[in-house]
């Protein structure tokens, strides 16, 4: 019964523009996150660990299918932040400890925890996030990711691979991105096949993709709805697509005058904008 209350306390929990206290004048560049990520953890009614509010784990006892669950809490308050998650322990540790937050039952493995930990906390404090738009926040990620070389080997699916080795696969590249978008604040998630992932963002009310393997100077709208795979010769939605569709969101048949510097060119055989970025 316990575990049940936590669960559904955690539920009402995961709202649009989760409630984060104020950074007033007190920034830390040595713990960045301090006063911003902290609403974000919880000890994990399954595990009893830190864990990442958002995980489907923590739904376990809620449902058979904990990952629907969580994915329609989601679309229920209609909060992009909640698709994705920080799962990895050496990611959570790290994200802790920029926060100066105590963890419970992670165990990481020291010397990759102080590695990344280090890179996340340059990129922290390369720019402004905290004033940052947007459209700033997805920049500044896609020019940090593509610092990795495209490499498509065992390993390299990682965001430790990516921002530390500097070496990364489609998943590197996207795992990457998740993780400092949860940093920053930036919605995101991933598309693609089951061959071939990216990430994309929200921006401004508009999903924006950027292919990271070909290092493109540039982003595109988002075909949310565009299947993942076909199953018995029905098409499949990502989970994004499954939360686009449940909150009714529209992909836009023009974003002129949103973003800067739009540019036109031909995707799957129509016009298309190309969203660049210096």
């Amino acid at each position: 019964m316990k575990k049940k209350l936590l669960v559904a306390a955690m539920s009402a929990m995961l709202v649009i523009g989760t409630a984060i206290t104020s950074f007033a004048d007190t920034y830390d560049p040595q713990y960045p996150l301090k006063g911003y990520i902290e609403p974000w953890f919880v000890n994990s009614p399954v595990t009893g660990v830190t864990a990442w509010k958002s995980d489907p784990n923590n739904f376990f006892y809620e449902s058979n299918n904990h990952r629907q669950y969580a994915l329609n809490i989601a679309i229920a308050n209609k909060d992009p932040h909640s698709l994705t998650y920080i799962g990895n322990a050496i990611e959570l540790a790290a994200i802790a400890k920029l926060a100066d937050y105590p963890t419970t039952g992670l165990s990481p493995e020291q010397g990759k925890l102080e590695l990344l930990t280090t890179e996340l906390n340059e990129f922290l404090n390369s720019f402004d996030w905290r004033n940052a738009s947007n459209y700033e926040k997805a920049v500044q990620i896609a020019k940090r990711i593509t610092k990795a070389d495209y490499l498509d080997h065992e390993g390299t699916q990682y965001s430790y691979s990516c921002l530390v080795e500097g070496k990364a696969n489609c998943n590197g590249y996207t795992n990457a991105a998740r993780l400092l978008a949860a940093c920053i604040g930036l919605a995101t998630d991933e598309l693609g096949t089951i061959n071939h992932t990216y990430p994309v963002f929200l921006v401004d009310g508009v999903w924006l993709a950027y292919e990271p393997t070909s290092k493109d100077n540039y982003f595109t709208v988002a075909e949310v709805y565009t299947p993942s795979y076909y199953l018995v010769g029905e098409p499949q939605l990502t989970q994004l697509g499954k939360f686009c569709e449940g909150i009714g969101y529209q992909v836009p048949e023009s974003v002129e005058g949103k973003f800067p510097n739009i540019s036109y060119g031909i995707i799957y055989g129509k016009q298309a904008p190309f969203i660049k970025f210096n």
